[in-house]
């Protein structure tokens, strides 16, 4: 770097910065000096690349920088997003000498460039989304001066980096365990906002599987409104012995009159559940652990001098954990189907 600086007429620190793709550097000199250091037949060493990274990480985590976690009031509301979500992000940031600020999105609704300013006289390099209360844009924000990732799969435009619990996997891994405990009629019930939200996985999972099943233990998808009369209607024609669902799902079914879990088992998509008192069984999707690879994905853009819309963007995706509980108990005495009938009813 000595020599090209050298050659270039320029300090060894511009080089260095330039050849790391660092915005302080004028494009123009950035280009220059790569194009230069290229013909001088330059190569990064990443055994030096390596032995730095070791040696950092044996000294004392210093403060860096902040981070933002862009979320709207309506998110914060759930317990989720606050107690597992953003403690996650809070600790990974506090471990890799990050500091993070919270911006709702409510407060710069109409005012463009609003926020960049202040992301900008914070000294803010890298920004964190939350998921949106609805699938939806936040197309309004200018993304290229910060590096930057998404929780989830309800942002859709633009296309970040995406950290999610891998929502495929854990329907595919509820149905399992289900069908381990003796269950054979599986119904997943979820309302359309909340399957867009999961970009249609858990739907797609359930009706995949649906697809592998003889005929009479095939239970349809009920995607719509989670209302008493509707979901009454689906468990008598159906007859499921065990349903899948998300938060109000359990108290529409004990409201229709159903028994849990002497009548019908149900195992819960996102535990811990703040809206039950009961130890629900279902699935712990290890929200904390996603909050803290959003922080890995953003802090490792920062250190690359990676920002912007990404070209190709990734998706990380972290996988749950069953949660043992009193909802499903598991069959235990294998009736006639007639006679599991007639108790249902």
């Amino acid at each position: 770097m000595k020599d090209i600086a050298a050659k270039a007429g320029c300090s060894v620190m511009t080089v260095s910065l330039a050849l790391r793709d660092n915005p302080r550097i004028s494009l123009e000199t950035r280009e220059r000096i790569r194009a230069l250091a290229t013909s001088m037949g330059y190569r990064p060493n990443p055994m030096v690349a390596t032995l730095m990274a070791h040696i950092s990480s044996g000294r004392s985590i210093q403060y860096q920088a902040n981070l933002a976690f862009l979320v709207s009031k309506k998110v914060w509301m759930h317990p989720w997003i606050k107690s597992r979500v953003f403690e996650g992000i809070r600790q990974r940031a506090e471990a890799l000498g990050f500091l993070i600020d919270i911006f709702w999105t409510e407060d710069y609704a109409g005012h463009p460039g609003r926020i960049e300013k202040i992301l900008r006289s914070r000294n803010i390099q890298g920004v964190i989304v939350a998921p949106l209360p609805e699938s939806g844009n936040l197309d309004n924000f200018e993304w290229s001066e910060w590096s930057a990732a998404s929780i989830g799969n309800s942002l859709l435009v633009p296309r970040l980096h995406r950290i999610t619990h891998h929502q495929f996997h854990g329907m595919a891994l509820i149905h399992e365990i289900l069908r381990k405990k003796g269950y054979s009629r599986i119904g997943l019930a979820v309302d359309k906002l909340t399957d867009d939200k999961v970009d249609h996985n858990w739907s797609s999972c359930a009706a995949g599987i649906q697809l592998r099943l003889p005929s009479r233990e095939c239970v349809p998808v009920f995607l719509g409104e989670l209302n008493p009369e509707p979901l009454s209607h689906w468990l008598k024609k159906y007859r499921p012995d065990a349903v899948i669902g998300h938060d109000g799902l359990l108290e529409n079914l004990l409201d229709v009159g159903v028994c849990i879990p002497t009548e019908l088992a149900f195992a819960h998509v996102s535990l811990p559940s703040t809206f039950s008192s009961r130890k629900l069984s279902g699935l712990d999707q290890n929200w904390p652990v996603v909050g803290a690879a959003a922080v890995d994905t953003v802090v490792a853009q920062i250190h690359r001098n990676e920002r912007g819309i990404p070209s190709h963007p990734k998706t990380v995706m972290i996988e749950g954990r069953w949660i043992e509980g009193e909802t499903v108990p598991g069959v235990t005495v294998d009736l006639p189907r007639s006679t599991k009938a007639r108790q249902r009813r």
